[in-house]
């Protein structure tokens, strides 16, 4: 295995490869190898070290004769690999070019140490490095201790929060510590030639005040204000001084700066808050005290405080409660001075009454309130005492207690209900004859809306009602609505309600009477419900003859549908059922003559003429495609026979829950024949965009009369229009759209882009007999039995949105489930 990586296979020129010396002996062959290659690998490691020490030590004189060395040593390793190479390649010419690289390299590089030697010879023997070196060791250790020293102090100014800046006698800069550059903006040369530091100052004789000062060798410290170099001015709080030497010579200037901005400000700040604290406090209505928490004596009071007491300012600081009360109000006072300090809390006093000796010594009721103010170590260091006169108050509340008694008794005694409530809706009065007129007690009313005990149908009306009293600020009249007595019944009330309004005559609330007028409203919907149900009743005669025989006519045709459908089923089923099979068979008999072909390639001559006879393979071919033509068409006959078994549920007279859209699509295909094309017209297009519905309970049959009669008179529109040439477009189109609504109930929409219908004739539509078609074509009796379908029987809605040529939309809405079953 070994030999075979050895032998050279063929050769590219007349040369042969260098293992031909060798034999290609094994033992001789990985011989020179291993020379050759840890030859080599030594020839590289050492430049690799030269070139590494020359890296480290930029001081080594004769540097270059390194990198010599390097080279020529590289090519020789190089040599050593070519060695290898050849061993199987015979590129000779590529060896001896490196040959030829390699000495041209060793010759340089022996001139060069030719040149060099007298240079090497100059430089000092051992003894004198050993004498400078010590020399020069001890000279580093000063150094390095000096340096120690400086780099502690270099950390220092470079760790503070001050920024420092240094400059040399003439006021050039010479350093910045990372605060200065962070605070100013400038590094040391960016200043220099900004002008020095003097551009930091704002004010240039400032500048030069502070110079001249530490240039005589005394120190500065102030405020001043300075800039940076974005143009930002800022107070700085600086310490200026001379650096001098030993001998006291001033060498260098220092200046330590502290940003003071934020703190000016403040400063400022909290001066400005103090004086409108002041300004408040002064202003206020009610009399502010402040005392001391040590001695009780007061340091600060208002305006208010000194008409309370009837002294100045300067009578009052410095003196306690005993220099303006009677000792027995006095005593109390700093008693509950010494509870809020002591418990540290807010103290109240809701009512008190004082007579002060001093001014006209008018007895007053006062509300007090005392809060301890605590200092950074949560002692109590003052006390701010809020006395608020509220005598007048008094006397208002007790003349209006008296006048509410009397109101109150006048009230009570009305025969009529009456109330007071928010703007909001909310009783805030009710007199007792509302429990007698109601049934409720006043209790269960009170801070409770009104909405609760009016119809819901009423309370738009009374929403509206209260409404324009606020709007307008006048009394209104007349709102009559039903109200829930609490046993459950309604009655009719009417009510007269004011608005309260305030002194920026702005309605804050409502006032009103209520009275009962249940037994007048029941006599006048007696009377209204007698001439309803005369007028009714003559309407109702009008129709239920022609309902009648419609309704028979329909009956009869359901009953017919559904005994065709049912006679079709049958013998359909019978044929579908056997296609497959029939289907199958054929399958298996075509199978069966393939494997006679495969296996019986040549029969006799009389079955060969019989099968060219047949077309055999026009047969095979064409008897699946005509099993399948047969399983389409009797897949579309149980389809009719589906739908017209869906829509023959006319007869049925109970609810059920039914597929809305399966009814929707047995009538589409009762008149399949009308949409189809037609010569000179063409198709009538149906677009469904079905939703997601439930099943719904209502009665299917009488759905799917409304279905078909909504869209017959839709295609009717569409079939007149085509021909007389009306419509303005070449695509008839019938639109049908489900959707569930959130109030639980579906809407079903039947639209068409014919030519619309007139207001007149859409304000009319659901009138029984009314009728736009021509004697013969309709009786005027589908859309109006459509409507008391909807309405009537399923508790929904039909109705029509139409103008002319914008086509017509029936929309209908029932509920999921019927609520009276």
């Amino acid at each position: 295995m070994m030999l075979a990586f050895f032998h050279y296979p063929s050769h590219v020129n007349s040369f042969i490869p260098h293992g031909h010396c060798y034999l290609w002996k094994t033992g001789l062959v990985w011989l020179h190898i291993i020379s050759d290659a840890t030859i080599a690998l030594a020839y590289y490691s050492i430049p690799l070290l030269l070139l590494y020490l020359i890296s480290k030590r930029k001081d080594v004189p004769f540097n270059g004769v390194f990198v010599l060395f390097s080279a020529f040593i590289l090519a020789c390793g190089t040599g050593h690999w070519m060695e290898i190479w050849t061993l199987w390649h015979p590129d000779y010419w590529i060896a001896g070019v490196l040959k030829a690289f390699t000495a041209i390299i060793s010759i340089y590089t022996a001139f060069t140490l030719i040149h060099l030697i007298p240079q090497a010879l100059t430089l000092p023997s051992p003894a004198q490095l050993k004498v400078i070196n010590r020399d020069l060791s001890h000279e580093i250790i000063e150094r390095i201790k000096t340096e120690q020293a400086l780099l502690r102090i270099s950390k220092a100014v470079e760790s503070v929060s001050d920024a420092i800046g240094i400059a040399d006698v003439t006021s050039k800069s010479i350093y910045h510590n990372p605060a200065f550059i962070n605070l100013f903006g400038y590094t040391v040369d960016a200043l220099n030639a900004a002008g020095g530091p003097v551009a930091v100052y704002n004010n240039p004789e400032q500048a030069q005040s502070v110079f001249t000062t530490i240039g005589n060798g005394q120190s500065w410290r102030g405020e001043i204000t300075m800039q940076q170099a974005s143009g930002k001015t800022m107070q700085i709080d600086l310490r200026a001084d001379a650096i001098k030497d030993r001998t006291g010579k001033i060498i260098a200037l220092v200046g330590v700066h502290t940003d003071i901005t934020e703190r000016k400000q403040a400063e400022a700040q909290l001066q400005t808050a103090q004086q409108f604290m002041c300004s408040v406090i002064e202003a206020m209505p009610i009399a502010v005290f402040v005392k001391d928490a040590t001695d009780l004596r007061f340091v600060l009071c208002n305006r208010a405080a000194q008409e309370l007491v009837g002294v100045s300012a300067d009578e009052i600081l410095g003196n306690t409660d005993y220099d303006f009360f009677p000792q027995q109000e006095a005593d109390f006072f700093t008693q509950r001075d010494e509870e809020a300090l002591t418990s540290k809390k807010v103290v109240e006093i809701p009512e008190e009454i004082v007579h002060p000796n001093s001014g006209n010594g008018e007895t007053r009721i006062l509300r007090i309130r005392k809060t301890p103010i605590i200092d950074s170590q949560g002692q109590p260091k003052y006390l701010l005492v809020i006395r608020e006169d509220i005598t007048e108050q008094k006397e208002i509340q007790a003349a209006l207690t008296a006048s509410e008694a009397k109101f109150r008794s006048l009230v009570e005694n009305a025969n009529d209900a009456i109330y007071a409530m928010t703007l909001d809706g909310i009783f805030s009065y009710l007199s007792p004859n509302f429990t007698h007129m109601f049934g409720y007690e006043i209790s269960e009313f009170l801070g409770q809306s009104f909405v609760s005990m009016i119809h819901p149908e009423d309370v738009p009306n009374c929403m509206e009602f209260f409404h324009k009293v606020a709007q307008t600020g006048q009394k209104q009249a007349g709102l009559e609505v039903r109200v829930q007595r609490k046993d459950g019944t309604y009655g009719w009330i009417t009510s007269n309600t004011s608005p309260i309004i305030d002194i920026n005559k702005q309605v804050v609330s409502f006032q009103g009477i209520i009275r009962d007028i249940t037994t007048r409203k029941q006599a006048e919907a007696l009377l209204q419900q007698q001439a309803i149900e005369l007028a009714q009743t003559l309407k109702q005669l009008q129709t239920t003859q022609s309902q009648l025989i419609q309704s028979e006519k329909m009956s009869s045709l359901g009953q017919l549908v559904a005994g065709v459908a049912h006679e079709i089923n049958n013998p359909v089923n019978f044929i579908y059922g056997n296609l497959a099979h029939a289907n199958s068979y054929t399958h298996q008999l075509l199978n069966l003559i393939q494997l006679y072909q495969s296996n019986y390639p040549n029969p006799v001559l009389e079955i060969q003429q019989e099968i060219e006879a047949l077309d055999l393979d026009f047969l095979i071919d064409d008897i699946p495609k005509l099993f399948s033509s047969m399983e389409a068409g009797a897949g579309r006959i149980r389809q009719i026979v589906d739908s017209l078994r869906t829509f023959s549920r006319l007869d049925e007279a109970e609810l059920k829950a039914v597929d809305i859209h399966k009814g929707i699509e047995s009538t589409l295909m009762i008149l399949d024949h009308r949409l189809k094309l037609k010569p000179n017209q063409p198709q009538i297009q149906v677009i469904k965009d079905y939703g997601n519905l439930p099943l719904v309970e209502c009665y299917a049959g009488s759905l799917n009369q409304v279905f078909l009669n909504i869209m017959a008179n839709a295609l009717d529109a569409l079939e007149d229009s085509l021909i007389q040439g009306k419509l303005t477009h070449n695509q008839p189109q019938i639109s049908i759209c489900t959707q569930q609504l959130p109030s639980k109930q579906i809407v079903i929409r039947i639209s068409d882009n014919g030519p619309g219908i007139p207001e007149q004739v859409r304000q009319k539509l659901f009138d029984p007999f009314f009728t736009t078609k021509a004697v013969g074509k309709g009786t005027g009796l589908g859309l109006s039995i459509s409507y008391q379908i909807i309405t009537e029987r399923h508790g929904g809605s039909l109705q029509c949105i139409s103008s002319l040529n914008e086509g017509a939309e029936f929309i209908i809405e029932i509920p999921v489930a019927q609520m009276n079953k």
